[in-house]
């Protein structure tokens, strides 16, 4: 898939992605905060749809020191980055490069997990059905995802030039496929130049399918209307937790 090609190609060229991805450290602490708090079984077997550089990973694993784990991610080279930050404990991780919307691995998990992925799926409800159906009985499937809302400012400043940015689930429709929903804000402040490198240093400047890039003197009139209402994009992030039926 196009799509799936252009996403994996920008998040390898984010050499860089630590540096620029606070708020991803944040949320994937506050996943793995939320993780803890319903708890897993002893000694699970782990599966995260999207690594990254392992950013959710390190938070989870001083609270599973007995898991295994296979870690995935459609850019081999974030997946790559994530074998490097793990290579102390490369015995207990298998390492897959895999689109989560199509999951070709063999269950059952105790514990499913993705933070800040799902937002680039499809089909976010039929992705989950198809990773709940991964899970053991009384697994988890835990993972965060931007929702409607999020950078309402950027997008507000372009006054009607197209925006390239995509559009995500609302955190009823989450609710609506059965998940606990934790909804949170988070900002990135700079001005606009700030946030445009903060979103190709992190490798989400992907467009979305079909726009056409504005010209840089359009560009030029969002940045300026952007920095003058304040210059501050706000993350609006859902976390979401559903545990599967445990067997009669």
């Amino acid at each position: 898939m196009m799509a799936n090609r252009l996403v994996s190609e920008a998040f390898g060229r984010a050499d860089n992605y630590d540096a620029h991805a606070g708020v991803q450290q944040q949320v994937a602490a506050m996943l793995a905060q939320a993780i803890g708090k319903v708890g897993v079984c002893a000694a699970p077997r782990v599966l995260e749809i999207g690594c990254g550089t392992g950013l959710l990973g390190a938070a989870l694993m001083p609270m599973l020191p007995d898991a295994r784990w296979v870690m995935s991610d459609l850019s081999s080279a974030m997946l790559a980055r994530a074998r490097a930050r793990f290579a102390a404990a490369n015995a207990n991780i298998a390492f897959r490069v895999m689109d989560g919307q199509t999951p070709d691995v063999a269950g059952p998990f105790d514990l499913i997990v993705s933070s800040l992925a799902f937002q680039w799926f499809d089909d976010l409800g039929g992705a989950t059905a198809r990773l709940g159906g991964l899970l053991a009985p009384g697994g988890l499937l835990a993972f965060s995802t931007m929702i409607a809302g999020s950078f309402a400012q950027w997008r507000a400043a372009h006054e009607g030039a197209p925006c390239g940015l995509a559009d995500y689930p609302h955190a009823d429709d989450l609710r609506a496929m059965g998940f606990a929903v934790r909804e949170v804000e988070l900002t990135v402040e700079g001005g606009g130049r700030a946030f445009l490198r903060h979103l190709r240093g992190i490798g989400a400047d992907v467009p979305r399918a079909g726009h056409r890039p504005l010209s840089a003197g359009q560009l030029r009139q969002v940045i300026a209307r952007f920095d003058s209402q304040g210059g501050r994009a706000t993350y609006r992030v859902a976390l979401c937790l559903r545990r599967n039926a445990a067997s009669q």
